[in-house]
């Protein structure tokens, strides 16, 4: 549909990928309303007085609590629901360290890794991937395929905010706006009416948005790390073919796994949605 990133991008100091679903169309000819759904990476930094701008109801936050106790929103003076629905590590909570399992935090595991990746420490990330002898390319697909299943009251408690704000301004983001952002707007779009295409190419805009990022981070980190680096489109299809294939279609997925009604689904669609 030949998506204009560019245009999608909202200028909030301190952001880097923060953008206004507004203006993608459905399969029906339906156009997303602007001005009310923003999907976003870390707030940490965010300038408050960019983000009054939005006038936001509710920030929704995926990142686990240690994520969040290291780097807290910045909403100062800002009357906003916030709210933490965590998608954390869905691996298994033991590892094999010196021959024996240990219970390992993976929610410190997690916050651990993007603490060295913001200061372009790849050898400690490599170090502590290998302490628990993660395939990286295989463990992401996995990773997004386990959205679906693994975290779907998480994204239950997302369309619920969704629904709750009645149509007022909500954002919504992880860390780098990557993969759990990515994951739950691809689910809002498909639910919303939106095609594949339009779900993948909006998945991979983040792409282009930190374009000269992500090249700096492919000059100076092993090759072995390239695959946590930007949106990949083998990771956002495993999601989709997961949910198609193995739980009937997002239609299906979203009445048994999203906990939404006809009438919910409706109600997204009417407050969400411009007319064809």
């Amino acid at each position: 549909m030949g998506i204009d990133v560019f245009k999608q991008l909202v200028p909030v100091g301190g952001t880097k990928n923060l953008r206004d679903l507004g203006g993608l169309r459905t399969a029906e000819g339906r156009v997303v309303r602007s001005g009310v759904l923003f999907r976003s990476d870390t707030l940490h930094e965010a300038d408050s007085d960019d983000l009054a701008r939005l006038g936001l109801a509710c920030v929704v936050d995926f990142r686990s609590e240690a994520e969040v106790e290291r780097r807290p929103d910045r909403l100062d003076g800002l009357a906003v629901r916030w709210v933490n629905l965590p998608i954390d590590n869905p691996r298994s909570s033991t590892a094999l360290v010196g021959g024996r399992e240990e219970q390992q935090d993976l929610s410190e595991f997690r916050a651990d890794i993007i603490h060295h990746w913001l200061n372009q420490d790849f050898d400690a990330v490599l170090k502590l991937t290998g302490e628990l002898g993660l395939d990286i390319a295989g463990d992401r697909v996995k990773r997004y395929v386990s959205f679906a299943v693994d975290f779907a009251p998480v994204f239950a408690g997302f369309f619920a905010e969704l629904v709750a704000v009645a149509g007022r301004p909500l954002l919504f983001h992880c860390e780098g706006g990557t993969d759990r952002t990515g994951a739950a707007t691809a689910m809002l779009l498909g639910v919303l009416g939106a095609d594949r295409e339009t779900v993948v190419e909006d998945y991979l805009a983040t792409n282009t948005v930190v374009a000269d990022e992500l090249e700096e981070q492919r000059r100076l980190a092993p090759e072995s790390l390239w695959p946590i680096m930007g949106a990949h489109e083998s990771q956002i299809h495993a999601f989709l073919d997961h949910i198609e294939n193995e739980l009937g279609g997002i239609d299906s997925y979203a009445r048994s796994h999203l906990k939404l009604t006809d009438e919910t689904i409706a109600q997204l669609r009417s407050t969400y949605l411009l007319p064809a």
